[in-house]
């Protein structure tokens, strides 16, 4: 008697769908804010270096580093407030020997500063926190060059590559390309998958079941996993065990 199913194992199944198929999807470009699930359809480079400026990752006072050398809490280093950068605001305030300027996390360093004091390592001369500059301050803590400064490209560097062509987005990811300016990607098409139910047996589900019958639930689940994996299915109806109908159904889909 011959075997009623002619079955192979998954990996072999699959190869031989994937030999009968055109599955390289065209690109397309698409507005980021929409690109969330889709796949990138070339690499990705950034056109600019992030940060575009030296900021600071703290609160505090951006200072030359070598003034603060040797500073401790016995013995402090005594600096004078010359200025502020203003968040969002180019730094236009020029440091010298024995100076600092006022910055806050994410803003501007100036362009003479080479390092950043933490605001919990200083303390104020005849001054506080509403006394506008100039004024003195005490640095109880050595700060080496760079410290508590990101530096230009620091996270991206101008020209590398972002993602991977074949790169899944996922909600950072739309972040980062917002990030560098990136407002439209190139992305594959979303792959149309078409779905057939079949069997004599198989009603569709609002359908009360007669004795010997099923609902048709493969086809909703399917759909299901198609479009958690970034496709979109096509939903091709019920169709009896006849081979000629499968096959007539099948042609239509594609």
């Amino acid at each position: 008697m011959p075997e009623f199913f002619n079955v192979l194992p998954p990996e072999d199944a699959r190869r031989l769908m994937f030999a009968h198929m055109d599955w390289r999807m065209a690109p397309e470009t698409i507005p980021v804010s929409q690109a969330l699930g889709r796949v990138t359809a070339a690499a990705v480079h950034s056109p600019q270096a992030l940060p575009g400026f030296r900021r600071s990752t703290m609160d505090g006072y951006a200072v030359r580093a070598a003034d603060t050398y040797g500073a401790s809490g016995s013995l402090p280093a005594f600096l004078q407030v010359v200025g502020e950068v203003p968040m969002g605001e180019a730094a236009t305030v020029e440091i010298g020997s024995g100076q600092a300027a006022v910055v806050h996390t994410g803003g501007m360093i100036p362009e003479t500063a080479d390092a950043v004091v933490q605001i919990e390592q200083t303390q104020f001369i005849s001054a506080d926190e509403t006394t506008p500059p100039p004024f003195e301050i005490e640095v109880f803590k050595a700060v080496a060059v760079g410290q508590n400064v990101l530096q230009i490209g620091e996270d991206v560097a101008l020209d590398s590559e972002i993602f991977a062509a074949g790169h899944l987005l996922r909600p950072q990811d739309l972040g980062g390309l917002l990030a560098v300016g990136i407002t439209e990607v190139a992305v594959a098409q979303r792959p149309r998958v078409g779905i057939l139910a079949t069997g004599d047996e198989v009603v569709a589900p609002a359908l009360l079941t007669q004795p010997g019958q099923i609902r048709d639930i493969n086809s909703y689940t399917v759909s299901g996993q198609v479009a958690a994996a970034g496709g979109t299915a096509v939903r091709g109806g019920i169709i009896p065990d006849d081979y000629e109908a499968l096959a007539a159904a099948a042609r239509q889909l594609l």
